[in-house]
């Protein structure tokens, strides 16, 4: 068994980027990503939340067919718990939400952070997948791996996208 880990940082409005997002605006994107995954994530086939008391959700989440890597090691449903730790304010510069699957040790945190300046925002994911079927540091873990690690920067940068695309259509 082992647990394979990849993560990636993006800037949130690199040079050129418009509508330039601010943190509220970031940290409403990920709030709606937790009780709407579908809408950021081509893997999801759909999700049914079962408690929200606005720190911690608690949902169901349905992959489509052929998204084992989604899910690994457990079957086209998971159920998870998302603990929001939002910005104390809008100047504070960070907020994190942390996914942990109840069914197993895979886990996902959302982070949200500024840079040297304010102005600065970037957003960075980390992952942990655990693979009961896979020995630690053999051949298939690091090709799994390498896998997720090439994964991780498209789906920061495509939650980023789909924030900024749903600013410009006025659903965010």
């Amino acid at each position: 068994m082992t647990i394979i880990f990849a993560a990636a940082t993006a800037p949130i409005n690199p040079s050129g980027a418009s509508p330039k997002l601010t943190l509220e605006q970031v940290w409403k994107g990920l709030e709606l990503k937790v009780i709407k995954p579908e809408l950021f994530l081509p893997v999801v086939e759909k999700c049914e939340v079962i408690e929200n008391d606005g720190e911690v959700v608690v949902r169901d989440v349905t992959f489509k067919e052929g998204a084992r890597m989604a899910n690994p090691g457990a079957g086209p449903t998971m159920r998870e718990r998302i603990t929001h730790i939002k910005p104390v304010s809008s100047t504070a510069g960070s907020g994190i939400e942390i996914f942990s699957t109840l069914e197993s040790a895979n886990k996902v945190q959302n982070v949200v952070s500024t840079g040297a300046h304010d102005s600065e925002l970037y957003l960075t994911f980390t992952f942990e997948w655990e693979h009961k079927e896979i020995e630690e540091g053999s051949e298939e873990a690091v090709k799994k791996q390498k896998q997720y690690q090439e994964n991780a920067p498209r789906a920061v940068q495509g939650t980023i996208a789909k924030m900024r695309e749903m600013i410009k259509e006025g659903k965010l």
